[in-house]
Order: structure tokens, then C-alpha cells, then sequence
């Protein structure tokens, strides 16, 4: 018997109140596990996408399944139990301490454990986002990758089974980016997530999603999908690839043009 992909996109496709097409045919398929990294230009369709496949916009044409149930069968509570989403639209009340506002994640599941195994669920989750030290602190005095890493924990406090998290590294210099996506890589749960930056792509990612023009342009393992040809295709710039010690490391030959007065 074939196994069953965890997560599937089936002709999803999405119009505005005016008519225009946001997406369209847009359908792949996902094992446990995966981490999906969704990239394009501006106007792709990312963020979309990525709200049909968590519930956040509801699904009009095309279907999502996870783990074999439909997404439009499942209710607001069903879908907090197995989904976590961390937007770019998190704005919690500073005066909160991190613990609480990591906590405010385990509001879904407060049912399934006791109150001590909840707090010891709590502390392992802030000492895996490292964040263990800093539990004290009042949300607005942290600095951006802190906040950033808070709600990744208030989001693993639910225990979902699938993780959505759109531009995680928005804003993040590039360490705070490398340490971001490295969590990321080894929560050990699947996670779908829009990444602008297409050099630190294979260092985290198992799968890409390539997005031009409401569509996708490409779909499957790094290694199938982020080639130097896709990514001239979709974003009209050279990916070359450069060999040291070992590794292979990508970067972006973004030519300069001349704009006309």
C-alpha cells in the first residue's frame, strides 16, 4: 500500500472580490516531516498559498487535506489542535511576560495534560528556542529575533503536527536569519514557510516551492527544484553554486541596470 502524503494541495485556486486571479492550479504533495520553503517575487502568490493551506482564508475551489482529513471539514478547534501559524501580523501586549505569552499557545490543548505537565511542556519548549533565560522578560523589551523565536514557541506550544510561518526571518540581520532558520530545521515537525532569501534555502529547506504569476513554477526536493534555471525563470537572476570545503554554497548574480531619466 502507497503511504499517504501528509500534506495535500489539490487545483487550489483563489479569486479577489474584483475578479483577479490570486492563484491558480496550484497542487503538490507533502510527506511528514518536510520542511517546505515557498519563494517568489512580489505578487507570486505566497502568502495566499500559504493562508488556503492554514485556514486562515477559506478554501473556495481546489481542496487541502492533512494527514487524510479534508480542511474544509475541519472545525476552528480541530485546526488549532493540529495547525500553529506564526504571521507577519504578531503584535502582543509588550506588558506580557515571554512565559505568559508562550503559554497563551497551550490554550487549544489545556485539556490533554495537567497543569504541572503543561509548565514542564512550557519550560522545555522555551530551553529548545532558547529563550529559557529571558522567560522573565516583558515582550517589549526584547529585541526582534527574540520576538521572532517567542512566537515560534508560543506556536510549538500548541504541539501541532504542522507548522506555517510566513517571512520568519523578515527584518533579521544574518546571523539572527541563520540562527532563525537553523531552529527552524530542528523542531521535527513538518513546517511550510515563505523564505525571501534563496541562498539559505538549502541549508534548511527539504522542499521548495517555486511562485511566479499566481502560479507554481516548480516543485519538489532542493536539489530538484533550485536550479540555476528555475530560479532564472522565476525571478530573473543567476543562481550560481560555488564549492568550499565540502559544501556547496549558492549566491544571487543580481546585475545592475540602468534606469533612463
Amino acid at each position: 500500500m502507497t503511504k499517504q502524503s501528509f500534506l495535500i494541495a489539490e487545483n487550489l485556486e483563489y479569486y479577489a472580490l474584483n475578479g483577479d486571479i490570486l492563484l491558480q492550479g496550484v497542487s503538490f504533495a507533502l510527506d511528514e516531516g518536510a520542511i517546505l520553503a515557498i519563494a517568489g517575487p512580489n505578487g507570486a502568490g505566497k502568502t495566499t498559498l500559504l493562508n488556503l493551506l492554514c485556514g486562515a482564508e477559506a478554501l473556495a475551489l481546489g481542496d487541502v487535506r492533512m494527514n487524510g482529513q479534508s480542511l474544509k471539514h475541519l472545525s476552528a478547534k480541530e485546526r488549532a489542535r493540529m495547525i500553529a501559524v506564526v504571521s507577519q501580523q504578531e503584535f502582543p501586549d509588550g506588558r506580557l511576560s515571554l512565559r505568559d505569552y508562550v503559554a497563551l499557545g497551550q490554550i487549544p490543548i489545556r485539556a490533554d495534560r495537567s497543569a504541572e505537565d503543561h509548565a514542564r511542556e512550557l519550560n522545555r519548549i522555551l530551553d529548545l528556542t532558547h529563550l529559557g533565560m529571558l522567560a522573565d522578560k516583558r515582550m517589549a523589551q526584547l529585541s526582534g529575533g527574540e520576538r521572532q523565536r517567542a512566537h515560534i514557541a508560543r506556536a510549538l506550544a500548541q504541539n501541532p503536527s504542522l507548522l506555517f510561518l510566513d517571512e520568519p526571518t523578515n527584518h533579521l540581520d544574518p546571523d539572527a536569519k541563520g540562527r532563525m532558520l537553523s531552529l527552524v530545521a530542528d523542531l521535527g515537525v513538518t513546517v511550510v514557510m515563505i523564505v525571501h532569501d534563496l541562498v539559505m534555502i538549502p541549508e534548511f529547506a527539504t522542499h521548495v516551492a517555486l511562485m511566479k504569476s499566481t502560479h507554481l513554477t516548480g516543485f519538489g526536493t532542493v536539489a530538484e527544484v533550485l536550479t540555476p534555471e528555475r530560479v532564472r525563470e522565476t525571478f530573473g537572476v543567476d543562481y550560481l553554486c560555488f564549492h568550499h570545503e565540502g559544501r556547496v554554497i549558492p549566491a544571487l548574480d543580481i546585475r545592475r541596470t540602468t534606469v533612463s531619466t
